[in-house]
């Protein structure tokens, strides 16, 4: 059950990303189900503008992670608020594969940590990101493990045969 401060912070915040973003679509969400209390999706364009709004509000990136489809990625940020009332925001944000996406990191330093793990896992290079390099797998690394078309390769075959 919302309190009155959540009930009035998700109110402004999606009266104000809808004027920020207007072609993006913002929905409320039950927090027992999804883990989240707000929504927000849109195509490329407005990431840097919804980063701004969430920094505005107080809220803090909590991570960045991404989904491969076949023709596009979708960038999945998660935001919270801790200060007054507890709200977690799901941002995502649909870019075609052949256009990389801008980072955000002016706007929150940390993802300047989070998006390096996103492309080391995924290979999606953020626009003017400071420090695009890998972070976990090694620097000669040629893959990228979590895209769908990621086949099998020798460590894979060694784990596999170790497993079973």
């Amino acid at each position: 059950m919302l309190t009155e401060g959540q009930k009035k912070l998700l109110e402004e915040l999606k009266n104000n990303l809808a004027k920020s973003v207007p072609e993006a679509k913002i929905s409320q969400s039950d927090y027992a189900r999804t883990g989240y209390h707000l929504e927000f999706s849109s195509s490329k364009v407005g990431m840097r503008r919804v980063a701004k709004e969430m920094r505005s509000r107080r809220f803090n990136l909590e991570t960045v992670t991404a989904v491969d489809f076949i023709d596009s990625f979708e960038i999945v940020y998660l935001y919270y608020s801790y200060n007054q009332d507890n709200i977690r925001v799901m941002v995502r944000i649909r870019v075609p594969k052949d256009e990389p996406p801008f980072t955000i990191s002016a706007v929150y330093s940390e993802a300047i940590w989070l998006e390096r793990e996103v492309y080391d896992f995924f290979g999606i290079q953020f626009k003017e990101h400071p420090d695009l390099r890998r972070i976990l797998n090694p620097d000669d690394a040629d893959y990228f493990p979590l895209l769908k078309n990621f086949g099998k390769t020798t460590i894979t075959e060694e784990i596999d045969d170790m497993l079973c």
